[in-house]
């Protein structure tokens, strides 16, 4: 099977580029099953139930949230009006949040793909569960227990090298273990030496004329004066989506991984 997942939503231009070239990507790359975060999509800060739908519509399967999981309280309405969504936010935000940290979906070819995702701790100024140990407890035994035929787990959060000791750790328990959060793209896709693909952080789906999918003059003038009184707004250039493909063949255990970028000033595809 061959899945596909976006970094970051940033706003309505990264919406937009995801609206446009979404169907054309799943088609050029025979994509089975697709994986978007979207705790940017709302004007860069959370999302709201319109966006969400949105992405089903356009053919996502999961949406991935965040630090910004809450940053419109609508959604969580939303998700206690409909049990069955297919939002995913941190696995190890802390005991009776809303929402739910993993969900097993069942395909339309008989598999189960199972995919959640954990907020790592360095560097991040939220209350948190212990990634590792809610991992182990909640998500290692289902796996072992054969309950998914593919398995992926996105790690959002700021340090490398948190993402690369969750990476290693848990190499050879999932199809897949990827970053999101700090809206670059590193340059190590590759195949653990247990068979996991990884990439540290498939980066942002954004205008990348920008800092970190914001518009620059109000980013700068916060580092160079301190003070956080100015707005931050999604940059409204041209979008790169950025994200991965993970190509997992069961019956001759081979898997493959490969970067994307596609459109605004970091394209890389042409279609």
């Amino acid at each position: 099977m061959n899945f596909l997942m976006i970094g970051d939503v940033v706003g309505r231009t990264g919406r937009n580029a995801l609206k446009s070239h979404l169907s054309e990507i799943k088609r050029k790359f025979e994509i089975d099953f697709t994986i978007v975060n979207a705790e940017n999509s709302a004007a860069g800060f959370g999302i709201t139930p319109k966006i969400y739908e949105e992405f089903i519509s356009m053919g996502v399967d999961a949406v991935t949230l965040g630090n910004h999981s809450w940053d419109k309280n609508e959604i969580i309405d939303y998700m206690e009006l409909n049990p069955n969504h297919s939002i995913i936010r941190p696995l190890n935000f802390l005991n009776n949040s809303p929402g739910r940290g993993y969900k097993i979906f069942d395909h339309s070819n008989g598999k189960k793909i199972l995919v959640c995702q954990i907020h790592t701790k360095l560097f991040i100024n939220l209350p948190l569960n212990d990634p590792f140990q809610c991992l182990d407890t909640e998500i290692i035994s289902l796996l072992e227990a054969g309950k998914a035929d593919y398995s992926f787990l996105e790690v959002h959060g700021e340090a490398t090298s948190e993402k690369n000791g969750i990476g290693q750790h848990y190499d050879g328990k999932f199809t897949g273990i990827y970053g999101t959060h700090t809206h670059i793209p590193t340059a190590d896709a590759r195949v653990l030496a247990k068979g996991t693909a990884f990439q540290t952080d498939i980066g942002m789906t954004g205008d990348y004329e920008s800092i970190i999918g914001m518009k620059k003059e109000s980013a700068i003038k916060r580092m160079r004066t301190g003070m956080n009184s100015n707005r931050l707004e999604p940059a409204d250039g041209e979008a790169t989506i950025s994200g991965i493909i993970i190509k997992r063949d069961i019956e001759n255990s081979s898997t493959t991984i490969q970067s994307i970028l596609i459109g605004g000033i970091l394209n890389r595809e042409v279609f």
